[in-house]
């Protein structure tokens, strides 16, 4: 039995009479870090609010704040824009909780995964180039979103593989450190099968 994704206020009822599935409820999912090596020391003057600008070549001004790394993030599902038959779209929240200003820019990585610390299933996330990349500074408290689709496994029935995914893993842009979010779904073990589409991430 496929599982749709579980999230806020998202047209299930279209969903699921596409797929022909049950819904699983609308808890929002809870997250936790994984490690990662901390880069140079970020900004001391953060602004009152989340900004962006069209990204510099480098991600980042010579006297600007550092990249934002896993270790100072949280990751989160956010409400998106609703769904079409077979596919859901939401967003990836990731939030600054460390104590200094840092910078989100570009795309983050993305996969179905079998656990905390497990390996990936399937294929990865394609980037979806429709909104262009910027630089998000995020001061303490503050976060970035980018947009997230998931096709139901369901819409490729006889070519897929179904097996349990206990949530997704997040590498956030430029960093081998990662984050994951519970959340049960069904993915394709194929790596020809792509399930996942993530834009680049944008001020909240």
């Amino acid at each position: 039995m496929t599982r749709t994704l579980r999230l806020p206020a998202l047209a299930a009822t279209v969903l699921l009479a596409a797929v022909g599935l049950a819904a699983c409820g609308n808890t929002p999912a809870s997250t936790s870090t994984a490690s990662a090596s901390p880069s140079a020391s970020a900004s001391s003057s953060p602004s009152a609010s989340a900004s962006s600008r069209p990204a510099s070549p480098s991600g980042s001004g010579a006297a600007g704040p550092a990249r934002c790394l896993s270790t100072q993030l949280s990751a989160s599902l956010g409400q998106g824009a609703g769904g079409a038959a077979g596919h859901v779209y939401a967003k990836i929240v990731l939030k600054n909780t460390g104590s200094t200003p840092c910078l989100l820019s570009g795309f983050a990585g993305l996969s179905l995964t079998d656990g905390p610390n497990g390996g990936p299933i399937g294929a990865p996330a394609d980037r979806d180039a429709s909104v262009p990349v910027v630089d998000v500074v995020l001061n303490p408290g503050q976060a970035g979103a980018a947009d997230f689709g998931y096709t139901q496994p369901g819409v490729y029935a006889g070519s897929c593989t179904q097996v349990p995914a206990a949530g997704l893993r997040i590498y956030p842009p430029e960093d081998y450190g990662s984050l994951f979010i519970p959340q049960s779904e069904n993915a394709c073990s194929e790596t020809s099968i792509h399930l996942l589409t993530l834009r680049a991430f944008q001020p909240m």
